[in-house]
């Protein structure tokens, strides 16, 4: 089984490590249910090629009086064999960390809360087979998204030269968004800028940059990586941690 981390810079919310609850996980594939309920979806992963890496990610912005104002948050992140997760983010700080677990073994994902020792352990309910009738309504929506993107373009990729980062080769292409429903002062439409380098073998991103001309830029970069296996104990929740249970 396969699973891509994707990374979009332009859409990066940035997790505030005070604030652990926010701690959020990239390793499913999303499904909203037809019906309206609650979303479910099917966890995926990828085996065999377990990692442990050290990240940075900096989120520049422009205040009103022309200035800018940087947020830099350092994040671990680790896969094992099994295709478990970890991910660990701190602010530049040295803030309080968030961790957040994924074992698609299981379908849960577990947020830990490191100043209290108390855990919140989400089951996620599996995906039910849409019927007829939501599969119909489905493929009527994905034609128009298809017509209106035939309409609008919204964005623009071209590969870029291949790089070395913390060691692992890695490929790079640039998009260009625009958005059409926005103008800058100027009257020309808003071009966000993203720039991506993904290793292949492993389906990371191992760096990127993001420039929005309205005043925003993002950039990640992946300082180390070891690509031997982590400790299996940091994949569950410690003993001394009490756990709360919620089913998605």
């Amino acid at each position: 089984m396969h699973c891509r981390f994707v990374f979009s810079s332009a859409a990066l919310a940035l997790v505030c490590a005070a604030a652990p609850a926010q701690a959020q996980t990239v390793a499913f594939s999303p499904f909203i249910a037809p019906s309206g309920g609650p979303p479910s979806f099917k966890m995926k992963c990828v085996t065999g090629k377990p990692y442990s890496l050290a990240s940075k990610t900096s989120k520049s912005t422009r205040l009103a009086d022309g200035t800018w104002t940087t947020t830099v948050l350092e994040e671990r992140k680790m896969r094992d064999s099994e295709g478990r997760e970890r991910t660990e983010t701190t602010n530049g700080s040295g803030g309080a960390t968030a961790v957040s677990l994924t074992d698609p073994t299981t379908q849960t994902i577990v947020s830990l809360f490191l100043f209290n020792k108390t855990a919140i352990l989400t089951h996620i309910s599996l995906p039910k087979p849409p019927t007829p009738e939501q599969e119909a309504r489905s493929a009527e929506i994905r034609a128009k998204a298809a017509e209106y993107r035939a309409v609008h373009p919204s964005g623009d990729t071209t590969a870029l030269p291949t790089r070395t980062i913390a060691g692992v080769f890695a490929e790079g292409k640039r998009r260009i968004i625009t958005l059409h429903a926005a103008t800058l002062s100027n009257g020309d439409p808003v071009r966000v800028v993203e720039e991506t380098w993904t290793s292949p073998d492993l389906g990371i991103p191992l760096a990127s940059t993001s420039d929005d001309p309205r005043g925003q830029k993002i950039a990640m970069t992946v300082t180390d990586l070891q690509r031997t296996e982590p400790d299996p104990s940091l994949f569950r929740i410690p003993a001394d941690y009490q756990i709360t249970e919620r089913q998605n």
